[in-house]
């Protein structure tokens, strides 16, 4: 499997493609509110250094893959490099993100309301 995974770009790190990866979302996300809400210009300025971005991951990333997904954000300009910037980025692992999805979607409730029957003899 792993030789159809293409090289990183010469003198590119994991993490500063992932940081590019961040920053191209950040502005597609900063267009489209823009572009998208009546006051978009002035409401991007007033909140943009407010944002907290929560990132997802898979089940079994802990301490040192999420320092660098954090040093991809201050990378990328998320967040400033500073514990408040720091504060701004919080992690979620991608079986807890898929929860709260099932909770919000009513998937579990839809679930628990299957009933099951006896089996008669």
């Amino acid at each position: 499997m792993n030789e159809n995974v293409p090289p990183l770009p010469p003198n590119k790190t994991v993490v500063n493609v992932f940081a590019d990866f961040l920053r191209y979302l950040l502005e597609c996300a900063s267009s489209y509110i823009q572009d998208t809400h009546p006051s978009g210009v002035d409401l991007w300025k007033a909140n943009r250094d407010e944002i907290h971005f929560v990132l997802s991951h898979p089940n079994g990333w802990e301490g040192k893959e999420q320092s660098q997904m954090r040093q991809a954000a201050v990378e990328a300009g998320l967040v400033p490099d500073t514990l408040l910037g720091h504060d701004r980025v919080s992690f979620v692992t991608e079986g807890e993100a898929s929860l709260h999805f099932a909770i919000e979607n009513g998937v579990l409730s839809q679930a628990s309301e299957v009933r099951f029957q006896p089996k008669l003899k």
